[in-house]
């Protein structure tokens, strides 16, 4: 089965920095195959962009914890450098014999019902820092779950900075009660102060306190009587957020991402078979 493209758009430069622009929302072709985790990164770094990877980094953890929780391997994982082995190999489920390349792994991770896409749909930034990011243009992430009525958690897989951006940008998607922090201590901090302004994340028809904006209006009519989306901010898979490890990651993803997405894949294809 083929994914969708994903090939890179081109980047354009503005005064002093360069305007870079993301990559498409990555779903498996079998729409049969229903979508229940949104894993979503911030924006492409340098070597993304030059790899046209997500998560393109050799360090990056997300495909080693994708592979570990998934059952594969992302690569041999040895420095090109200096020929020695990554740190994290030490920690790692599968050996050797489970390395398949890029293209498959995007395949096993959205053959489970996991879709990947990134927050910023274009910014300006010099480097491949999170914080280092202006002018960021989001994707369109609340009707791509629109379109997707069966997602039922976004993962933000890049830490705090990430959150904040999450927060500035969706602001209203908060306010219609539509969203509702992850069980996690990480996004209970990033998210809970969207409690008291929703009366406890109470839909916005609920409280009597429908948004003056149709689009908004028309976004919370049609998600009326679906559940909640679980929003769930997670320890950055960035090798620059070096002050968690590889294993305390994992387990946080593990936990919150990959068992109870596999759970719902499970239950969603049991429906399509049923039905």
């Amino acid at each position: 089965m083929k994914l969708e493209n994903n090939a890179a758009t081109s980047s354009s430069s503005s005064s002093s920095t360069n305007r870079t622009h993301s990559f498409p929302p990555q779903v498996h072709s079998d729409k049969s195959i229903k979508i229940h985790t949104l894993i979503l990164g911030t924006h492409p770094s340098i070597t993304s962009l030059a790899k046209v990877e997500y998560f393109g980094h050799p360090q990056n953890a997300f495909w080693w914890i994708a592979g570990d929780c998934l059952g594969f391997r992302r690569s041999v994982g040895t420095s090109p450098s200096t020929g020695k082995p990554y740190k994290l190999t030490n920690y790692l489920w599968h050996g050797e014999e489970k390395v398949i390349p890029y293209h498959e792994q995007m395949e096993t991770l959205t053959s489970k019902g996991f879709a990947l896409w990134d927050l910023f749909q274009s910014c300006e930034r010099k480097g491949s820092l999170d914080n280092d990011i202006k002018h960021g243009q989001p994707n369109d992430i609340r009707e791509f779950c629109l379109e997707h009525e069966t997602i039922g958690r976004i993962i933000l897989a890049n830490g705090s900075k990430q959150c904040d951006f999450f927060n500035k940008h969706f602001e209203q998607w908060w306010l219609d009660g539509e969203l509702r922090p992850g069980k996690n201590e990480l996004s209970q901090k990033a998210f809970g102060k969207w409690s008291k302004k929703t009366n406890g994340f109470q839909s916005s028809s609920s409280r009597g306190n429908r948004s003056s904006s149709s689009s908004s209006s028309r976004n919370s009519s049609s998600m009326e009587g679906r559940r909640q989306i679980e929003v769930y901010c997670m320890p950055g898979v960035s090798p620059a957020a070096a002050s968690v490890s590889y294993v305390d990651k994992r387990s946080e993803f593990q936990k919150y991402c990959y068992e109870p997405g596999m759970m719902d894949y499970k239950r969603l294809s049991n429906v399509v078979t049923s039905g």
